[in-house]
């Protein structure tokens, strides 16, 4: 059998990966969807669906998949058109909810990945949502020149926040244990603070060291 599963899709930061597994030898193949596709001219011809075509077919012939061999998917847009070559090419599939190991792996990938791009393990560990979509815009707002390359921009929820422009304020941190979204290191209680302020859903703040 083989399954395949994605994630990333819904986060706003990063591409997204791409996971096929079969379970009967353990054997994994996973691959990235380049954020780029995901930018505002790309996003509205939805390349990212093609990509997704791509990579599994690269798995299927890495992994030697049959043509007897049952496929399992997971329900989603991400698969519009994967289902469609999966007929075309004489599989046997049906879409289903995935679970156990390979999300567990596929997950686990895509957060090694974020830490890559750069957003700090303990936020992805942390927080209960890691990649819900206004905790990312407090990443991405405190290093914006550098990181909004790394984004999902084609999106329509970004068009509602991309011409926020953050109030800077000074301050002295009281809480523990809060780290700082530009370089990634904590934040001493006590110390003097950089503030980024904005609204989104709510009103974010984003703490700084003061000389990041």
């Amino acid at each position: 059998m083989i399954q395949i599963d994605d994630a990333g899709s819904g986060s706003f930061v990063g591409g997204t990966c791409i996971g096929v597994y079969r379970p009967e030898t353990n054997e994994y193949f996973f691959e990235i969807i380049p954020v780029e596709l995901y930018n505002k001219e790309n996003f509205k011809y939805k390349y990212y669906l093609d990509e997704v075509v791509n990579i599994v077919s690269d798995a299927f012939k890495a992994m030697k998949v049959s043509k007897n061999e049952t496929i399992e998917i997971c329900r989603g847009y991400m698969f519009e058109k994967l289902r469609k070559w999966l007929n075309s090419q004489g599989y046997c599939w049906y879409m289903t909810q995935i679970s156990g190991r390979v999300q567990d792996v596929v997950e686990k990938n895509y957060a090694l990945y974020t830490e890559k791009l750069g957003i700090p393990k303990a936020y992805i560990q942390y927080t209960k949502y890691p990649f819900h979509f206004h905790k990312l815009l407090r990443w991405v707002f405190a290093d914006f020149d550098n990181r909004i390359n790394l984004c999902k921009t084609g999106w329509n929820s970004w068009s509602k926040y991309e011409h926020i422009k953050p109030e800077l304020s000074y301050s002295v941190m009281k809480q523990p244990n809060i780290f700082c979204l530009k370089c990634g290191k904590r934040i001493k209680k006590g110390s003097n603070i950089r503030v980024l302020s904005f609204t989104s859903n709510r009103e974010q703040f984003v703490y700084l060291h003061e000389n990041c």
